[in-house]
């Protein structure tokens, strides 16, 4: 989906909404109001094999399996008597993120009982882990040694949620509430390595011309991921005691991520706790 479509649909939801925003703006109710956020999120397992080392993919075993000093020291962990070598079907292609921690910030400026303006930073850190499949022939025999192998990627993402609210009372003391609007999210690739007896073997080559020429050669940090782009949906139960607010609810998103060759439009969705720090920050005197 183009981004112009994104930025149509958005302008629409606003401008739909926006009318009812201004009628109350005299309203006592409005104000600024800050708060934190915890909860769990499962994105979707479609960038997941970005971490799988196969060829396709800009972070290869291919390369690590080809230098001298990495192979041998596969060869002598892995205790192979011919060679070793990682052969078709060896890598896993079915690789997804475990559930994830999101904790953040948020805050909103409210126009009235019915309609605020929100944004919202929420970060979390994913892991993904399968396996690799390592063949060793013997000698004199037909069937080969397989060997599995942990291989892991883990990744940092933030979330920049700005979007409408609007709320729907049930009394005093007890509201539901939907948010929508535009995401901003940051990619940041942190490792993505395969693992023999404990030695981590990193498949980012960083090496300059992807050449490992010993152990005082130059290295490039490269940062992978980058900038995406998409929209989300959030929706809960707001109650209130007192000056304090805390919502349960829930998240989803349809975004882009920045990891070359997984730059698909996918869902990602989660849970939260949110609660109100105004009574902190702004104390009633």
């Amino acid at each position: 989906m183009k981004k112009s479509a994104f930025l149509i649909l958005a302008v629409a939801f606003i401008s739909l909404l926006f009318p009812s925003v201004l009628k109350a703006q005299s309203d006592d109710s409005k104000g600024f109001e800050f708060g934190l956020n915890v909860g769990v999120y499962m994105p979707s397992k479609y960038t997941a094999n970005y971490y799988n080392g196969t060829s396709g993919n800009i972070n290869t075993t291919n390369w690590v399996m080809k230098n001298k000093v990495f192979y041998d020291t596969i060869y002598y962990r892995l205790g192979a008597i011919d060679t070793v070598f990682i052969d078709e079907g060896g890598w896993p292609t079915n690789m997804h993120y475990k559930i994830s921690i999101m904790p953040g910030i948020y805050g909103q400026y409210t126009f009235n009982d019915e309609y605020a303006l929100f944004f919202e930073f929420n970060y979390v850190k994913f892991v993904t882990q399968d396996a690799l499949t390592f063949t060793k022939p013997k000698p004199f025999t037909t069937f080969p040694d397989l060997t599995l192998c942990p291989i892991r990627g883990e990744e940092k993402r933030v979330y920049i949620d700005v979007g409408l609210r609007k709320n729907f009372p049930i009394s005093d003391q007890m509201s539901w509430f939907v948010i929508g609007g535009l995401n901003l999210n940051n990619t940041t690739v942190v490792k993505s390595s395969f693992y023999i007896d404990e030695r981590e073997f990193t498949i980012i080559n960083n090496y300059i011309n992807g050449i490992y020429v010993g152990p005082n050669s130059q290295t490039l940090n490269v940062k992978q991921g980058g900038i995406g782009w998409g929209m989300f949906l959030s929706g809960g139960l707001n109650l209130r005691f007192g000056n304090i607010s805390v919502e349960p609810g829930f998240n989803a998103h349809f975004i882009n991520v920045d990891l070359e060759g997984y730059k698909k439009y996918k869902p990602g969705a989660g849970f939260y706790l949110r609660f109100s720090l105004n009574s902190f920050l702004f104390p009633e005197e």
